[in-house]
Parts: C-alpha cells; structure tokens; sequence
C-alpha cells in the first residue's frame, strides 16, 4: 500500500504545474480542496462565479472545480459563461454540491461538467476524479503535440504552419505591423540520400533543421517543416535587424556545418536556398498570395546559383515591389 502511494506521489510530483481554480463561497470548503492538492499542483481559490470567471480568464487554469449554490450567481449560471467564453470553454469543469437530485447532476453534465461531485466529499474520491481529469489532459496534449510536431526535427509541421500563420498574419494586419515570411529548402538533398543514403540524410536533415531553427529563433521567429526538405518561417521586423543579414546568417549556419555533399553543385558542403518576402499585412493581399510569390523566388534561386537568398520587400500601399 505504501509502495502505491509513493508511486502515485512520484508519478503526480511531475504535474506540479497544473493549476486547479476552485470556487465556492465557503471558506471551509476551499480549505479542505487546497489541502488535498497543495503538495501536488498550484491551487488558486475564489468564493463568487464573478471572482471566478476572472481569473479563470487571467490564468486559464488545467481544471476547475465549482460549486453549485453561491450567492448572486450559481454554479449553473458560472459554467455556461466559461463554455461560451471561446478562450476557455476548453477547460474541465468538476461539480462538487450539495445538490443531491438526480435533475441537478443531469443539469450540471448537460451544461457541459465532465464530473458531478455530492457533498460531503471524501479526499480520496476528489483526489481520483481530478486526477483522472488530468490525466486525460496530459493525454490529449500529448496527442495535440504529435499531431502538430514532425518527429525526426521536433520542429513544429505543417498542420501546427497553417493555424500559427493565419493568427501571425492577422496579428500583424490588427497591428500594422510588418512580417517576414519564407522558405527554406535544402539544395540536392534528394542527390544527398542517393549518394550517402536515407539514414545519412535524416541525420543531416535534423542537424540541418537545428541550424537554422537556432537562427530564426534568435531573432523570434519560428520555423516549420512542411514538406521533405522544405520549411516555412515568419520573422518579425525591427529597426535593429537587417532582416538579409538574418537570412544570410541562416546560409552560413548550415555552411558552417561542414557537412560533405559530392553530390551538389552549388558548393562541397550542405547547403540552403532561401525566398522571402517583407510584408504589411491588410485587405489587398492574401497570406496565400505571399508564399506563392516566396515560393516563386525560391524557385527562382534554385534554378541559378542556389545556396543564396531572395528576399523582397513588398509594399501594399503603393501596390509596388522592391529589392532588398
């Protein structure tokens, strides 16, 4: 028994950065929550729905726990704001009341609870539903990472491109902010796995993607493998940076490799192309419309010299183009 309760103790001592908001207006009740999670994730407490929905908001915890019957709002009323707040209607919702009817519970799961709790409690089962609700996030953020990471980079894919790219475009447009998007591809990587074969190639693929995923995040940007040997990256823009001095830093990082390529004539090292377009944001033009055009100068590069940059500028208001 012990044995157990040291593993359950070790296994939950990694998900000490789970945040549990509890609500309820008695302070007893709270009390006995926090004593029973304290020593394993960040508890915070309130004792209104009102006080409730707010920081629900400012720190969007793992999981809540919610009584039913408090004064000027109830529970009831509490969880349908959160479900209809897009920010975090995501979040789990435990009821613990003591509302004991059977069209009570039904309620509280019809409004969306994942779990339905009667007073008086004991800490043992509060401790196993919660954590059985955690457990599913750990499970499901687990999923969301596979499902958004390429495994041989560890560099975010395609699918996670087309969610961030959307909100960095619209960002920039609310913010009339510039933005930098790109590609990158790796000069005759297909002549590289023919000559030194797959396994090789993967192992230059992921030191290829490192070198540049150092460079682009040192600047904060980000970068994405969306294809074979093809990636996607936005840059923020800043007076200080020279954004074709980045990029060409992004060249030399992966020169700097020293990685042989008999196969390639565009030098005796792994190398990179690089097409990229500076843009502001707005209503005349589409993200699509702007890789395509960055995919234009990529192709552009890999047909002359390859290992270099093409980068232009792009300006909306004028409706003009301009080298950098």
């Amino acid at each position: 028994m012990i044995n157990n309760e040291l593993a359950d103790k070790n296994r939950r001592g990694e998900d000490k950065t789970y945040t549990l908001l509890c609500i309820d207006d008695e302070s007893a009740n709270l009390k006995i929550l926090a004593s029973i999670f304290k020593n394993y994730y960040k508890i915070v407490v309130c004792k209104t729905a009102a006080q409730g929905m707010t920081r629900a908001l400012e720190i969007i915890p793992d999981l809540i726990l919610l009584d039913v019957l408090m004064p000027n709002e109830s529970g009831f009323d509490l969880i349908s704001q959160l479900k209809s707040t897009p920010e975090i209607r995501h979040i789990p919702v435990i009821f613990i009341t003591g509302l004991h009817s059977a069209d009570d519970e039904e309620r509280g799961l019809t409004l969306g609870a994942c779990d339905y709790i009667q007073k008086p409690f004991t800490a043992g089962i509060v401790r196993a539903r919660v954590n059985t609700q955690l457990e599913l996030i750990r499970q499901r953020k687990l999923l969301e990472k596979f499902a958004h990471f390429d495994s041989l980079t560890e560099l975010p894919n395609r699918r996670k491109w087309q969610t961030d790219s959307l909100e960095i475009w619209t960002l920039a447009k609310e913010t009339q902010k510039t933005i930098v998007l790109g590609i990158v591809d790796i000069d005759f990587f297909k002549q590289f796995n023919d000559c030194y074969g797959h396994l090789q190639g993967d192992i230059v693929l992921r030191k290829i993607a490192n070198a540049v995923n150092r460079v682009i995040y040192n600047y904060h940007g980000k970068i994405y493998r969306c294809g074979g040997e093809e990636f996607y990256f936005y840059l923020p823009t800043h007076e200080k940076n020279d954004i074709r001095s980045i990029l060409t830093e992004c060249l030399e990082s992966v020169t700097n490799l020293a990685i042989k390529h008999e196969s390639s004539d565009a030098s005796e090292y792994t190398s990179i192309s690089i097409g990229a377009i500076q843009v502001l944001p707005n209503t005349n033009i589409t993200l699509n419309q702007i890789m395509n055009t960055a995919d234009e100068k990529l192709y552009r590069v890999k047909k002359t010299t390859r290992n270099a940059v093409d980068f232009e500028v792009y300006s909306h208001v004028n409706g003009k183009k301009g080298e950098a």
